[in-house]
């Protein structure tokens, strides 16, 4: 029986303020209430004076001269008309207030109010701005390290899914904050991925492949499906298994777990590697489990593992010989039937009958059952165009002593730029037979010389100069310190007999193993530097040098050097320098050595004119000496 409320109590609740959430969202305890007391009609006309009243307010919103004690259902509902005739201020003193309540906006409302807002933005405001209006600024509008840095720290905790995936608006802010981290190529840190926030998500193949384990447990909690690329890029690296969840095969349950939106990327291959015991296990406890938590994973998971379930070979249909009969096998005939020896014996007839990708995908998952540790060697000889199904995480465990199986192999290349798969192969074969000689080099003819990174520094000793004079920029990039103070001395002597300009283009890859005095000199050669030579540069060596030297290395280019002062070499070298010679600069450089202070290097004769080490003041020191004395006379 319903509770018969007086008319007095129905009209005082008509004057009554509601129980709301943000934005006029009623509370569903709330809701229940009303239902049960019979105020329904009171609500309905409660609602109408509502939006009856949003409307005679308007004039409120906009003239308010303190809209933070207005009620959040005003702040709520303004429209972008009403934001473009407001002031600069006024809009700042609404954004402020409904950061404050701690409003949720409409897309839209965000993105009228950032637009006006931009018009007069000052960085240091921020902070004042509701976080998930961030990504509607223009990324450009924050020039220099550290307005940068304040804004994407900020994006970083917005919801940057008020931006669709794959707008302009969101891949822009994606490269402005990887250029703001300094972040060059396709290698990203922990620190750097943290730093994006939600723009991790955004991060595209080529930096998933070669930075996977920093990015894939991020891609891990992206809500949303990842792109083709980025799938395909951490499909490959979850099954290369150099990730932290390592190789499919050695998964449990905990992994499963972890993987999360990554499971949806999960194929056949990985699936047949995952241990079926594991796999049971998971689609038990997961199916235990509210639904919400793996919208359609574990479908997609029981399905691919369906497909593979292990089944019988029929009788009279396991084969003793490779040929056409078994393209006409079915997969599972195939996986079932098929021996992984077999094949290894038959490699010609592998490679000569036209099998399907799938089939041979097949025959390599039979082969690597076979020989799990890695191939024998009179296998990688014969595999001929196989050789295309390897990835460098299969090639890593191979034992490669023979110069005609690199030859072969490479043969099947045919083709000057090599990827990582004959990087991977070569540095498998100077692992095992430990020598660069002619021979090998001749084999290695007609390759860009991409492999020079995958030398030790001893074998890089015997390295010809014509390797040298063919090495491009990208050859010498995974170089390590300790390999490029080997190449840099033999490639300074076979350039020196060129032109200036010519040397310096040479040259300027090798640079991350100049020496101090090699680099003393090239400061007095007007060479004009550009800044991401620059920052190859050792940094023991960037320490040493004074700012006139930089400034002749660099000369047109001296500008850069604000754009880097938090970034290494140009943050060491800042630091070894006095503030008075960096002022010269006019450039605003900040971190020197404060003017009035004594340096020394007692590692250096230089120490006084150049200086690497504060100690103190002059006058303290000087100070200090004099007590020192006085205590040993008494």
């Amino acid at each position: 029986m319903l509770l018969q409320v007086p008319m007095k109590k129905t009209m005082a609740w008509s004057t009554a303020r509601l129980p709301l959430k943000s934005c006029m969202i009623l509370t569903h305890s709330s809701l229940l209430l009303l239902l049960n007391l019979g105020w329904v009609q009171a609500l309905r006309d409660q609602t109408v004076m509502t939006q009856k009243a949003a409307i005679l307010l308007n004039p409120v919103l906009a003239n308010k001269s303190n809209l933070a004690s207005l009620d959040p259902s005003f702040l709520c509902d303004f429209t972008c008309t009403e934001v473009s005739g407001m002031s600069i201020e006024h809009a700042q003193e609404l954004a402020m207030a409904i950061k404050q309540k701690n409003i949720t906006l409409r897309v839209d409302q965000l993105h009228c109010l950032a637009r006006h807002l931009s018009k007069h933005l000052v960085p240091k405001n921020l902070n004042i701005f509701p976080v998930d209006m961030l990504p509607f600024f223009n990324p450009d509008l924050f020039t220099g390290p550290q307005a940068c840095t304040q804004f994407f720290s900020g994006i970083a905790k917005a919801n940057v899914d008020v931006l669709p995936r794959g707008a302009p608006e969101r891949r822009q802010l994606l490269l402005a904050a990887l250029a703001c981290q300094g972040v060059q190529g396709s290698l990203v840190s922990e620190d750097n991925v943290q730093a994006l926030g939600g723009l991790a998500c955004d991060l595209p193949g080529h930096i998933i492949a070669t930075s996977a384990a920093v990015v894939l447990p991020r891609l891990a909690t992206c809500p949303g499906p990842l792109d083709q690329n980025q799938q395909e890029a951490a499909r490959a690296a979850l099954q290369g298994g150099g990730t932290p969840y390592g190789p499919p095969s050695r998964w449990s349950v905990s992994t499963l777990d972890a993987l999360q939106s990554l499971l949806a990327v999960l194929d056949q291959s990985i699936i047949r590697t995952i241990p079926k015991g594991v796999t049971n296990a998971w689609l038990h406890h997961t199916s235990q489990e509210p639904s919400g938590r793996w919208p359609d994973l574990t479908t997609i998971l029981v399905r691919l593992k369906r497909s593979t379930e292990e089944k019988v070979c029929p009788p009279g249909r396991k084969p003793q010989v490779v040929d056409e009969d078994l393209f006409f096998y079915d997969n599972w005939e195939l996986e079932a039937c098929v021996d992984g020896a077999l094949l290894a014996t038959q490699m010609d007839r592998v490679n000569a009958i036209p099998f399907t990708y799938q089939q041979l995908n097949i025959f390599k998952h039979k082969l690597d059952e076979t020989y799990p540790q890695g191939y024998p060697e009179s296998l990688i000889l014969s595999l001929g165009h196989f050789f295309y199904f390897m990835n460098p995480e299969d090639i890593q465990k191979w034992n490669v002593t023979s110069l005609d199986t690199l030859k072969a192999l490479l043969k099947v290349s045919k083709k000057p730029n090599m990827d990582t798969k004959e990087v991977t192969l070569i540095a498998r074969y100077l692992q095992g037979s430990g020598q660069l000689d002619k021979d090998t080099l001749d084999a290695l003819a007609g390759f860009h010389p991409t492999y020079l990174c995958a030398l030790s520094p001893e074998q890089l000793g015997s390295v010809p100069d014509s390797l040298l004079w063919a090495a491009r920029p990208q050859d010498l990039d995974s170089c390590s310190s300790k390999q490029l103070v080997v190449l840099y001395p033999k490639a300074h002597l076979a350039f020196q007999n060129v032109s200036k300009p010519e040397y310096l283009e040479k040259i300027s890859p090798f640079l991350g193993g100049v020496s101090i005095e090699d680099l003393h000199a090239l400061s007095h050669q007007n060479v004009s530097m550009d800044m991401s030579t620059f920052k190859k540069l050792p940094v023991k060596v960037v320490e040493r040098l004074t700012v006139a030297e930089v400034q002749n290395l660099l000369g047109p280019h001296m500008a850069g050097l604000k754009a880097e002062e938090r970034n290494s070499p140009v943050k060491e070298w800042i630091f070894q320098q006095r503030q008075e010679d960096l002022d010269m600069l006019g450039l605003g450089l900040r971190g020197g050595i404060p003017n009035g202070y004594m340096i020394l290097d007692f590692n250096s004769r230089e120490a006084f004119s150049r200086g690497t080490l504060l100690l103190a003041s002059g006058f303290l020191l000087a100070l200090i000496l004099v007590l020192l004395v006085a205590g040993t006379l008494i």
